[in-house]
């Protein structure tokens, strides 16, 4: 017969089992917190709640949604919403929205409804943007309005092509090379283009957007490896470019869509190409000068036709601005692209505000604003120095009342 004299194991935990313990109770409390708001927390760190799951049709990657949506601040804030601005529509994974929303609106059919607490690495990040601050943990009530299934953008097909090398490591595979000479400096080309990671992410694109994106060639108004590719095509290219990270976004990458020292391929199509436009000051000799109290001086060119444009007013211009010297510092007309602004909404310097209320639809005029009614003692270095007077010819093309 066996001894009895065995110890007996201890009723007592042990320090080990004290954690199993505690850990078991964090996660029923944590579980009980979920349960009693309704939220999932996915391994990603997104909350969501699925408050009407919709109809069958769920969105992918490719497919055009329509939504409204309100997002707000863990304070409350409202930093965004479709009360404003009127539904919405966005491609999914192109990179057009932020991480969390690409996650959550596959979980949604066509009138479906979904509550997003939305942590800063899967929404804007270290970003400061206009409203949301760097860092911002974001919550969203979205609504899947309507969906719509696309086929998905393929990559250029490049397999038994030779790359040629340009500046700075860039590698370019030439599919179609296009007519004519490349685009040069200062003039407006427009492009679809597609964005990819390594791994074969698209991170932006223009593909089933619309319109193709407008560029001023050699402006810096792209990153500098995409400034080289497009200076090296013709109207009608398609060329695949590969750019190291050093010519894209570097060591700091882009937000949450682009890792650091991440290099890039850029699928691109050259539409178009229109020659640089030139822009000239409109020569006010021997025209009145006219003035209000603000001390904002204008002269007429063409006075326009219908009723004077009103606050709240919806107004699409072209205009050119330039330093007192004449140099030129902006213009929409170089560009292509008119601004559209709404009166009265502070998106617009305050003498250009004033001089809106002067004009019609039609207006032609030359606008002398000084600088507190401009920019001011700051400026906007480099272009603008501190206190300057503004000089702007601004035409009037639309006005919705």
């Amino acid at each position: 017969m066996k001894s009895k004299s065995k110890k007996q194991k201890s009723n007592i935990p042990t320090p080990s089992v004290f954690k199993m313990m505690a850990a078991a109770v964090i996660c029923l409390l944590a579980t009980a917190a979920a349960a009693q708001d309704g939220f999932t927390t996915a391994k990603s760190g997104l909350k969501y709640r699925i408050d009407n799951p919709g109809n069958s049709r769920h969105p992918q990657k490719g497919w055009r949604v329509w939504l409204e949506y309100t997002g707000r601040l863990d304070d409350g804030t409202v930093f965004g919403s479709t009360d404003e601005t009127g539904n919405i529509d966005i491609w999914l994974g192109q990179g057009q929205v932020i991480k969390g929303w690409e996650e959550a609106l596959p979980m949604i059919g066509e009138g479906g409804r979904i509550s997003l607490v939305v942590p800063p690495h899967l929404g804007y990040g270290d970003i400061d943007t206009y409203e949301v601050p760097r860092n911002s943990t974001l919550h969203f009530e979205i609504k899947m309005i309507q969906t719509d299934s696309f086929p998905a953008i393929a990559p250029f097909p490049t397999k038994r092509l030779k790359a040629q090398k340009l500046f700075g490591g860039i590698r370019r595979y030439t599919i179609d090379p296009g007519n004519g000479s490349p685009a040069r400096p200062g003039d407006n080309v427009y492009v679809h283009y597609t964005g990819w990671l390594p791994d074969g992410t698209i991170y932006t694109s223009t593909r089933n957007t619309g319109d193709p994106r407008r560029f001023t060639a050699g402006a810096g108004e792209t990153f500098e490896g995409m400034d080289t590719a497009l200076l090296s095509m013709a109207e009608g290219a398609r060329c695949r470019f590969v750019i190291p990270n050093k010519l894209a976004f570097g060591e700091e990458g882009y937000g949450n869509r682009i890792p650091p020292k991440t290099d890039i391929t850029l699928d691109i199509e050259m539409v178009r190409i229109t020659r640089e436009i030139k822009v000239e000051k409109w020569n006010a000799a021997g025209r009145d000068t006219l003035s209000t109290e603000s001390g904002l001086r204008y002269i007429v060119f063409e006075p326009g036709n219908g009723p004077l444009i009103q606050n709240r007013s919806i107004v699409t211009a072209h205009y050119s601005v330039y330093l007192p010297d004449g140099k030129l510092i902006d213009s929409s007309v170089k560009r292509e692209q008119p601004i559209r602004y709404p009166v009265g909404a502070g998106l617009i310097i305050d003498g250009w505000e004033e001089a809106s209320l002067l004009m019609c639809n039609g207006s032609r005029f030359q606008l002398i604003v000084p600088a507190r009614l401009a920019y001011g003692d700051e400026g906007q270095p480099p272009l603008i120095p501190a206190n300057s007077d503004l000089i702007f010819d601004v035409e009037v093309l639309d006005v919705i009342e």
